[in-house]
Formats: structure tokens, sequence, C-alpha cells
């Protein structure tokens, strides 16, 4: 665990002291029988590792596909992610699809919308496991947690395989060294083959109390709109009054490198609360951790901000404005406002937004590193 937790912080300070020229000039791909020395950082839409890693891999694009050896740690997110070479390290992987045909000599943690743990692949510890389906089918070592939609293993768990929360269960032929342990409204399928060497503990949720009608009125909805929108408008006040450049510069950092600046923002949103999670868990890391909290809130919530300010700049100069700076960031903060509100779409945007907004403000953060060396 606390070697999981300074991995996440180098993550961190990673990105926080590269400088951004090295954060555009990341590698996309790295050919056969070519070894690069770690930490390596690939950012782009295909990324694709046929060679050597030695040492850590940190990756974000579209797609993510690794058949080469990497030594150290896989810390990734993406659309999909295919990892077939073997790993010394641990995974860390947040993606829609992930596929894991390797040996892996850590532990691995997944989330993800589906999951193939292929036959040919090894887990030599343990996995932690958050998504709607998933096939396991190869080695995993000692202990499987998580919580899943469907789950079909046909494959090896060396200990407990414990699932908090599952709807569909189905054993084909598998072997679990200990207890099975589910919370679930359905009992497992469990074909005859199935070996499980500990106890069935199969627990149903309890029915749920249905919760008061309080549909909360219309000006209520309106009213928190409004404050929210308030309350962005004076931080943005307070900010250009304090240094009037500010804004402008985020902006520009980011513009340098949009897609970049995004790549960066995703991982570090999903690698923050991990991060304060673990330190949470030590006495000396509470502190470290509040602080990290802290900040990672408030980049959050400026995260319009920086998104409509950039746009701004964007329509002032192809529209020729002159007037003053505030009037085209408020129009643009109220409408993103309301379009992360649309439904099936508006997630996605927020999404954006605010991996938008965290890699901007690194990329300021790192270019102002840069040149006080």
């Amino acid at each position: 665990m606390c070697r999981f937790a300074w991995k996440l912080i180098a993550l961190i300070l990673l990105f926080v002291l590269l400088p951004v020229s090295s954060l555009q000039a990341t590698m996309e791909y790295v050919p056969a029988g070519q070894v690069v020395e770690g930490p390596l950082l690939m950012s782009g839409n295909n990324i694709r590792v046929d060679g050597k890693v030695d040492g850590d891999l940190y990756a974000t694009g579209t797609d993510v596909f690794i058949s080469g050896e990497v030594t150290g740690d896989i810390i990734a997110a993406g659309q999909n992610i295919s990892i077939s070479g073997p790993v010394q390290g641990d995974l860390r992987l947040a993606a829609q699809n992930i596929r894991l045909h390797g040996v892996t000599q850590g532990s691995a943690t997944l989330f993800c919308q589906d999951l193939d743990f292929n036959q040919q692949a090894i887990i030599n510890k343990d996995m932690l496991l958050f998504a709607r389906s998933a096939r396991l089918q190869g080695d995993l070592q000692r202990n499987l947690k998580g919580s899943l939609q469907s789950l079909y293993l046909s494959g090896k768990i060396g200990q407990n395989l414990q699932l908090y929360n599952v709807e569909h269960l189905e054993l084909d032929e598998a072997q679990i060294g200990g207890d099975l342990s589910y919370r679930s409204t359905n009992k497992a399928v469990i074909s005859p083959g199935t070996t499980i060497n500990g106890e069935e503990k199969w627990r149903q949720p309890s029915p749920a109390q249905p919760a008061p009608q309080n549909k909360l009125p219309s000006w209520g909805i309106w009213g928190g709109l409004l404050i929210n929108f308030l309350g962005l408008l004076i931080v943005w006040g307070i900010i250009k009054a304090w240094r009037p450049h500010l804004w402008s510069q985020i902006a520009e950092k980011a513009g340098q490198n949009l897609a970049g600046s995004i790549g960066i923002g995703l991982l570090l949103l999903l690698a923050t609360p991990i991060l304060v999670l673990v330190l949470f868990l030590t006495v000396i890391g509470i502190p470290l951790g509040i602080i990290l909290l802290l900040i990672y809130m408030v980049a959050l919530y400026v995260s319009i901000l920086i998104a409509a300010q950039f746009l701004s700049q964007i329509l002032r100069e192809r529209m020729n404005y002159s007037g003053h700076d505030i009037w085209p960031v408020l129009a643009l903060v109220l409408l993103l406002m309301l379009a992360v509100k649309i439904p099936f779409v508006g997630w996605i945007l927020g999404l954006i937004i605010l991996s938008f907004g965290l890699g901007s403000i690194l990329k300021t953060l790192s270019a102002k590193s840069s040149t006080e060396v």
C-alpha cells in the first residue's frame, strides 16, 4: 500500500515539475527493439509500445496498446487499453475497455466498462475491479475484490473472491482457492465443474425503503444555479483584480496543446482521489491529504472559469470584440453551466471541462517552475 501511495505521489510531482516543452514532446510510439528509460510519459490519440520501458509508464490516449516489456508500473487512462507484454510492477488503469493478455508480477487496480482477462493473462498478486461487465479466464493468484454488474469467471483465483455488489455472477468450471463472498439479489450460477475450497457466502441486499417524494420547487433549482453562478463570478473577479493577466495566461498555455491539457487533466482527475484516500490511511499523510483535497476541490471549481476564459479568447479574436472581458466570460460560464445539465451528454462535457481545467493549471505551474529554474 505504501509503495502504491508513493507511485501516485510521484505521478503528481512528475506532472508539476515537467516543463511545458517536454509535455508537448511526449512519445506516442516505442518500436520493437528500442529500450526507453522511465519514467516515460506518453500522450496522444494512439499509443503503442512494442519495445521495452525500463521503469514506470504513464500513458493517456484514445487507444493504448502495450506489447513490450515494462519493468515498472503502468498508470494509464483512455478509451481502449490492451496490455499483452510482461509487466514487472503494478497496473493502475481507467478506460472504457480493458484487455489483459500478459503476465503482471504485481497487482492491478482497474476502473472500466468492460474487462477481458484472457486465458493467457496472469496477475501474481491482487486485483481491485470496478466495472460493468468482466470476463475472467486467466490466472489471478491471490484475491479479487470489487463491484460489477456482470461477472463471468472461468479462470483461477488463488485465494478469496469478494464482490461488494454484483447483479449476475456465473462460475463456469472456475477455481477459487478460498471463500466466495458476494452481495446480490440473485444467487450465483455455478457449474458442476467449479471448485471452491472455502465457503460460499451469499448476502442479499436489504429492501430499499421508499424515500419521501419531496420534489424540489423550480425556484430551488434555479436558485442553486444562480448562487453557483454568482460564486464563480466573485472568484473570477477577485483573481482578476489580484492578477489581471492570470486567467488569460492559463488559457493561452492550455491552447498551445489542447489535447495534452485534457489528457493530463483526465489522468489527474482519476489519480488524485485515490492518492488522497491512500494518504488518509496513514497518520502522517492525513494533513497532506487534507491539503491536497482542498487544492483539488478548488481546481475543479474554477475549471469552468478556465474553459470559459479559453473560449472567450477565441471568440474575441474571431469577432473582433473590444469590450470588457467580463461579458463574454459571464455568458460562456452560464452557457456551460446549462450545457452540463443536458441529459446523456452533459456528463461528458463536464468531464472534459474538469480535465481541461486541471491540465491547464498544471501546465501553467510547470511553465513557471521551468522559468524560475
